[in-house]
């Protein structure tokens, strides 16, 4: 039975998705009451004590498998030799069988999950984690991080307290498991969103700012809009440059998010990649607020769209939260911001904090500081246009300017009738002739 399962022979004649199905079926038929047969029980003899293997790094590989456990998990219906055909025991164990360190082994031992969970593994190659497992992150999860191969059962992903992302996002979990979305988990309301019903379980993507949180909250609240124009004045306009959660997050600190965008993408969500280090392209030496200034993002924009670049490359702010914590802290409906005054006032505390994003591995934004100054820069119209807040964002030559736009647009006819009235003569209207009257 070894060999049938052997991972080269099931690749190369039947298609991934099927051979779950057909290996089940096969020990199905093959015995009255499946199980781990003679051949695990060998196996377990050994390997449910505990066992350890020292690593070249130094590290301590534990090889105890707990027997209960797997005997009740999905995998012990397929036996040992089905994910470790490489084994073979008549010469296990092995002298020699060296292992890097515990890092190498999980990742080499994930490409095995693939030979059964083929759609699974194409989505994983697709999302946030393999693009930082690509990028040398030495802690982004690959698949026997998420799932204990000898202890996976049907559903544990899908309940609060066995929640896998936990284990690397715990801060963010437990902002999340006291809000109302968690609340109603909790409470057994299985509807309510989990981590993987905003994030996807395999195929992880990263909500960001803007219309891309925007879309992942109308995934379920598709009536968002329509419900917000009742009340909501620009409603439209709201929903393209604020992010849900800065109202809907009320205790959360809110800030401005430059975000560089390609201009043929509507949305916004598009972020080009390779973008200048913002580091080193402003003075240092300058005296005043840190953070990037106006000029710096100014020559940021005219270095990405130089001449005969077909895409142009623009930024647009939006509002939104400081943080992924604070993003997960939603709170319910009448409990979010309503009052208009809370942005649009002299020195908003939401403009008070303002960053430029940029696109790392997987779309993960990367922010730098800029200078809250820059908002009131003309230099940088491009970064707050569509947003401008009345009372919040102050552009004060825009104000001088429409000052005197309202000066000359009134100011020119009243005085011409002032004139006129000041130049007419007294008889004039005397001197009249019937018909001119």
């Amino acid at each position: 039975m070894a060999s049938f399962f052997s991972k080269d022979r099931l690749q190369r004649h039947f298609p991934g998705s099927v051979i779950l199905g057909a290996v089940a079926a096969l020990m199905l038929f093959a015995a009255p009451s499946f199980g781990m047969g003679p051949d695990d029980e060998k196996c377990l003899a050994c390997h449910k004590n505990a066992m350890e293997k020292p690593l070249a790094n130094g590290e301590t590989l534990s090889l105890q498998i707990h027997d209960q456990k797997f005997g009740s998990s999905v995998h012990a219906m397929f036996g040992c030799a089905a994910c470790h055909s490489d084994i073979d025991a008549s010469k296990h164990p092995s002298a020699v069988m060296p292992i890097e360190s515990k890092r190498a082994f999980s990742v080499e031992r994930s490409k095995v999950c693939a030979t059964c969970h083929t759609d699974q593994a194409t989505q994983w190659s697709h999302g946030v984690h393999a693009a930082l497992v690509k990028a040398g992150n030495p802690i982004a999860p690959v698949c026997t991080s998420c799932h204990k191969p000898h202890e996976v059962t049907k559903g544990a992903a899908q309940a609060m307290d066995t929640v896998p992302c936990k284990t690397c996002h715990s801060e963010i979990f437990d902002a999340y498991s006291k809000s109302v979305h968690g609340v109603l988990r909790g409470a057994g309301l299985t509807q309510a969103p989990l981590c993987f019903s905003c994030h996807g379980a395999h195929d992880v993507k990263v909500p960001t700012e803007g219309a891309g949180l925007k879309n992942t909250c109308f995934g379920c609240h598709k009536d968002a809009e329509a419900k917000h124009a009742t009340w909501l004045p620009n409603s439209q306009l709201h929903f393209k440059v604020v992010a849900c959660v800065a109202c809907h997050s009320p205790k959360a600190h809110r800030k401005v998010d430059l975000v560089l965008y390609q201009g043929n993408d509507k949305d916004g969500t598009s972020r080009p990649l390779g973008v200048p280090a913002f580091e080193g392209s402003h003075d240092s030496t300058k005296t005043g607020p840190a953070g990037l200034d106006a000029m710096t993002l100014f020559n940021v924009l005219a270095s990405l769209n130089k001449p005969g670049v077909e895409h142009k490359t623009a930024i647009r702010g939006r509002l939104t939260v400081a943080s992924g914590v604070e993003a997960h802290q939603l709170t319910t409906a009448d409990q979010a911001i309503s009052n208009c005054a809370t942005c649009h006032k002299a020195g908003a505390e939401a403009f008070q904090s303002v960053s430029i994003s940029v696109a790392g591995p997987g779309g993960i934004p990367e922010h730098y500081d800029v200078s809250k100054d820059a908002l009131r820069s003309v230099l940088s119209l491009n970064s707050i246009g569509g947003f401008y807040a009345i009372g919040g964002t102050r552009v004060t030559l825009l104000d001088a300017l429409l000052v005197l736009m309202l000066m000359v647009g009134f100011g020119l006819p009243a005085l011409h009738l002032i004139i006129r009235f000041l130049a007419a003569r007294p008889g004039d209207k005397q001197n009249q002739t019937p018909k001119e009257k």
